[in-house]
């Protein structure tokens, strides 16, 4: 996966990708985060920045992580444009996350347990705990399924993930969650909302 990703990642001119960044756009689950007092945020695999420049530009202070170098030095790019703080991105996986223990309010992680198989989804899920503070917040989301994701040249693996071969995908994990399998790998945890999106994506916002 991290071949795949810093490969997804590799061009690094910041021009290609600042059209997809809304800075006025304020995703609904901020305002839960503000509801609980929230400071800090980890952005879990940072991908080219997009939250984290969100969550910078509505008073937060924001680190991150990804498991691909090439992303980290992406969205660092992406701050420094936006005249953002930068400093505290470092290059990991979300298996085995380099901040210590509760050194966060929050998480957020957009669209990333889908894409780890669905045992590395449960040692993702403690990670994200691990690193969040005792009452913190874990925001979660779930893509939902296109008809690409379907078409596109694929392999089924065991726990029924998609490894696609097809050439715009090649080595992309993709893990559709229903809303039951959402529910079975929350299973105990302390949900405090759900959403979804216009588009069939899924939010989920936990509380440690």
């Amino acid at each position: 996966m991290e071949e795949y990703w810093n490969k997804e990642w590799s061009n690094n001119k910041i021009d290609e990708y600042i059209k997809y960044i809304r800075p006025d756009f304020t995703p609904r689950f901020f305002e839960i985060f503000s509801k609980y007092n929230i400071k800090n945020v980890c952005d879990a695999a940072c991908g080219f920045g997009t939250y984290s420049i969100m969550l910078n530009n509505r008073g937060f202070e924001v680190s991150g992580f990804d498991i691909a170098e090439n992303s980290v030095n992406l969205t660092k790019n992406m701050l420094k444009h936006f005249k953002l703080p930068n400093d505290d991105y470092k290059t990991c996986s979300i298996t085995d996350i380099s901040f210590k223990d509760e050194a966060f309010d929050a998480v957020v992680a957009h669209a990333v347990i889908d894409h780890l198989s669905k045992k590395s989804a449960c040692t993702a899920l403690n990670e994200l705990y691990r690193i969040t503070k005792q009452g913190g917040l874990i925001y979660l989301s779930f893509d939902c399924l296109e008809e690409d994701d379907l078409n596109l040249a694929h392999e089924i693996l065991e726990d029924g993930s998609f490894l696609y071969t097809d050439k715009s995908r090649d080595g992309l994990l993709f893990n559709h969650y229903t809303n039951e399998d959402i529910e079975k790998l929350l299973l105990g945890k302390q949900q405090i909302y759900f959403n979804t999106t216009k588009r069939g994506d899924r939010e989920v916002i936990l509380k440690k």
